[in-house]
């Protein structure tokens, strides 16, 4: 996706996760991704008509020069589509977070995971294992 080969500029942290977005283009993309697609007007009409037309349009087209949606044409205006589920990008964010993390400080990735693992499920722990099993045996 090329919003993720470009990179983030910065991520902020809401509810706990952290989040690429800025507070409107986040409510954009939970109608989206609730909806699976929508018009200017029906994102407008989601979000109970609390912005105005052309500040959802720009958002939309902002979105969509970033990466995260696709567009069709439908009458004067788009449909847009997300590029991925809402659940593969949360992955894609967690994943660049940790890489960044590990490529820059290796050990404090480290100390992250020592306080994150005791809050893992004994299935989670298994899976964190075997990957890095895996990872050992291709060295």
């Amino acid at each position: 996706m090329e919003f993720f080969k470009k990179g983030f500029k910065a991520l902020k942290f809401k509810r706990n996760k952290p989040s690429p977005f800025g507070d409107l283009e986040e409510k954009v993309m939970e109608v989206l991704w609730k909806k699976g697609n929508a018009t200017v007007s029906e994102v407008k009409k989601a979000l109970k008509d609390e912005f105005a037309h052309t500040t959802i349009m720009t958002i939309l087209d902002r979105l969509y020069k970033k990466g995260i949606l696709k567009r069709e044409k439908e009458g004067k205006g788009y449909r847009y589509f997300p590029i991925v589920s809402k659940e593969e990008f949360e992955r894609m964010v967690a994943k660049k977070v940790v890489k960044d993390i590990t490529k820059t400080n290796p050990s404090l990735a480290i100390a992250a995971f020592e306080g994150i693992v005791e809050n893992l499920s004994k299935e989670d722990i298994e899976k964190l294992k075997k990957l890095i099993e895996e990872k050992e045996n291709e060295r």
